[in-house]
């Protein structure tokens, strides 16, 4: 709650573990650990164009492209208000 103006104040903070998204050639993972990493790969993909459509401006946002992009739209959505969006990468 903001002390000044008394209004309540709401945030959403999401941590999503991306861990197994390589090259999937580089990584030579196969079975399990393969369809995994082309899941998440797809996920990234699919996050990518949500971000491109927000930033055009695009009637159409295909947040139903991915799990991912569907529990992250309603912070994806206030993209105007986004404080920070972090994608962090550690090889």
């Amino acid at each position: 709650m903001d002390l000044e103006t008394g209004a309540v104040l709401r945030g959403n903070l999401h941590l999503v573990d991306l861990a197994g998204s390589e090259r999937v050639d580089r990584s030579e993972a196969t079975g399990e650990r393969l369809r995994e990493a082309q899941h998440i790969n797809k996920s990234l993909s699919a996050l990518g164009d949500v971000i491109f459509s927000l930033a055009q401006k695009s009637q159409h946002v295909p947040y139903r492209n991915s799990k991912l992009t569907q529990v992250l739209q309603s912070s994806l959505g206030a993209i105007l208000y986004l404080k920070c969006f972090f994608i962090i990468y550690a090889s």
